[in-house]
């Protein structure tokens, strides 16, 4: 598009694998088509200020102070059938964040100082938001039907206490948009700084394989069960993209969500 919203073209050629010539050949057609424009057609003859702007619900999400900030990375594992149509082919990755402010986080310090199983909000969220990828189906909190974590102190140094959290966990859903299963574990290391009040260290790896209960005639391609693999780490906030929202962060956390730390 022509600043002043004129079409110059399409460039989105040969998905789901970009065709490289037929993308040029449309940015040389776009090149070509602005050349052609007139001065008016090209730039608007008003510039825009900020009356003009378009306002985001998502500029008035934020993450409250104090919120354990992890970078999440998954991806399928190669199965039988699978092409690039399939969004679980490993050629596809998500990368995400996953956020527990205090009173989330604090479901993984064992009150006793010895263990304490992990539940509410921390635990659902560790299930719906960070293993899966993009397109592994809607998956809501009712379809956790079995699984538990736990998190033990396994080392205390001076004000460091070392975390070891297991969990399991078993999803079934018979909604109108998903008809899956899953099964996956999960560990995790992580280091507490009582003093501080703060993680300096939260390692997590998951393992799960997921089995769809209708293909979609328009994602699915090849055997229905397929494993996933996830990581998280703190996130070190070196870069623009370490800095974005959680994926989901509407439905999986909301604005009364940051607003209640």
């Amino acid at each position: 598009m022509s600043s002043a919203g004129a079409s110059l073209g399409y460039l989105n050629k040969g998905w789901p694998d970009p065709d490289a010539d037929g993308i040029l050949q449309g940015m040389r057609e776009a090149k070509a088509a602005y050349a052609r424009l007139s001065p008016s057609e090209r730039r608007l003859a008003q510039p825009l200020g900020d009356k003009d702007r378009m306002r985001f619900e998502e500029e008035q999400f934020s993450k409250p102070e104090g919120t354990l900030d992890l970078r999440i990375s998954s991806r399928g594992l190669p199965f039988k059938g699978m092409t690039s149509f399939d969004q679980r082919h490993p050629m596809y990755f998500h990368l995400d964040r996953l956020w527990f402010k205090p009173s989330e986080w604090r479901a993984f310090i064992p009150a006793d100082g010895r263990a304490t199983e992990v539940t509410g909000p921390a635990r659902t969220r560790l299930v719906l938001l960070s293993h899966h990828q993009a397109g592994q189906s809607a998956w809501w909190e009712e379809h956790i039907v079995g699984g538990k974590t736990v998190s033990r102190v396994v080392a205390r140094r001076g004000d460091l206490m070392d975390l070891e959290i297991e969990g399991t966990y078993t999803m079934r859903a018979d909604s109108e948009w998903c008809k899956d299963s899953y099964e996956g574990r999960m560990m995790a290391h992580a280091t507490f700084d009582m003093a501080g009040r703060r993680f300096t260290r939260f390692d997590l790896a998951m393992l799960g394989t997921h089995t769809v209960g209708r293909r979609m005639e328009n994602l699915l391609v090849g055997d229905l069960t397929a494993k996933i693999a996830a990581s998280a780490s703190l996130n070190p906030l070196r870069t623009a993209s370490d800095r974005m929202l959680p994926q989901n962060w509407k439905y999986g956390y909301g604005l009364p969500w940051c607003r209640t730390p």
